[in-house]
C-alpha cells in the first residue's frame, strides 16, 4: 500500500511539473557544434514556443534536427542547430 501511495504521489508531481507556468530553458548539447535542446511541455508552451526559443537562440536562423511529442504526457521536445 505504501508503494502504491508513493507511486501516485510521484506521478502527480510529474504532472504538476508539466503544468507549471514556466518557460523551459534552451540547453546547448554539443560543445563543437551549435546544437541545442529545448522542451515545450505542459499547458503553457506549445510548438510555437519551441520555435520562438530557437529563433531567439539562433539569430541567423536554425534547422530542426528532431521533434518528439507525447500527447498523453503533454511533452514536446525539440533539438535544433543554428545556421
Amino acid at each position: 500500500m505504501k508503494l502504491l501511495i508513493a507511486v501516485l504521489v510521484l506521478s502527480l508531481s510529474a504532472c504538476a511539473q508539466l503544468q507549471r507556468g514556466e518557460l523551459q530553458p534552451v540547453k546547448r548539447i554539443d560543445v563543437k557544434e551549435p546544437i541545442y535542446f529545448t522542451t515545450c511541455s505542459g499547458m503553457v508552451e506549445d510548438w510555437a514556443s519551441c520555435n520562438n526559443k530557437a529563433m531567439k537562440t539562433c539569430t541567423n536562423g536554425y534547422s530542426v534536427i528532431s521533434k518528439e511529442e507525447n500527447p498523453t504526457a503533454g511533452r514536446r521536445d525539440m533539438t535544433f542547430r543554428c545556421n
